[in-house]
């Protein structure tokens, strides 16, 4: 039995690539999704497993952390209420969630949302590190926060006059639809998605997943982010 375990835990270190099928904006794409790793995390909201992925976006890097049981054999997480499953997505934030740079909430709302999935008994959080400053990059991100501290902008506006184009927003969620395609997650799944960007749940119903869009995961606002996150819900209420 102790052999079996270690040899299924040597097995989750083993690459193991999936090649899916994904729609987006009406377009079919195949993505190759490689599970590199998996894991138990304990953390002050109970006990996570931890996936690492690789995709052939434009991303790559992908982790997921579930609150789940885990098939030994299949290495895969089993979510007991198929008809009912939160997702959350979570873009890259060093700033925030590495160096507690007060004008973000990021931190507080992966908190928040691995608490709310804890307390549901089941879930999903996708982290995509490369998606930090709405997938604009770090170097953008850094400027956004110099304009914010120059002329008390909010992060709209701050964003809005480094853009080219206004475009200042170029995530993408496919790699979202591929990792719940290589989970296997059915598509009778009612997927709770934790969000009010249309441009999240768009994704997940050309995939031919029911959304539910259930509340936002907002953090207690405080004088720092206050101004920020009206801003932004504003911005993400006006896309199309």
């Amino acid at each position: 039995m102790k052999n079996d375990l270690i040899e299924a835990i040597k097995l989750g270190m083993s690459p193991m690539t999936k090649r899916v099928s994904v729609v987006e904006n009406g377009k079919k794409q195949y993505y190759s999704v490689t599970r590199k790793g998996l894991g138990p995390l304990e953390t002050k909201f109970g006990e996570f497993w931890e996936f690492v992925f690789e995709i052939d976006d434009q991303w790559i890097d992908y982790a997921v952390i579930a609150r789940a049981d885990i098939n030994k054999k299949t290495l895969m997480p089993e979510f007991k209420n198929e008809n009912k499953l939160i997702v959350r997505t979570d873009s890259g934030c060093a700033t925030g969630q590495i160096f507690g740079d007060l004008t973000c909430e990021c931190l507080d709302q992966l908190h928040l949302a691995m608490k709310t999935i804890s307390d549901a008994g089941e879930g999903m959080i996708i982290h995509i590190p490369r998606q930090d400053g709405r997938g604009m990059g770090v170097p953008f991100k850094l400027a956004t926060l110099w304009l914010q501290k120059e002329f008390n902008v909010n992060t709209i506006e701050a964003a809005l006059m480094l853009a080219k184009d206004e475009t200042i927003d170029a995530r993408t969620y496919a790699g979202v639809v591929a990792i719940l395609k290589f989970f296997e997650i059915p598509e009778a799944c009612c997927i709770n998605l934790a969000t009010n960007n249309p441009r999240k749940i768009k994704i997940f119903s050309e995939n031919g997943y029911a959304v539910k869009s259930c509340d936002p995961i907002h953090a207690k606002s405080n004088k720092n982010i206050e101004h920020h996150l009206k801003a932004k819900e504003k911005y993400y209420q006006n896309i199309k």
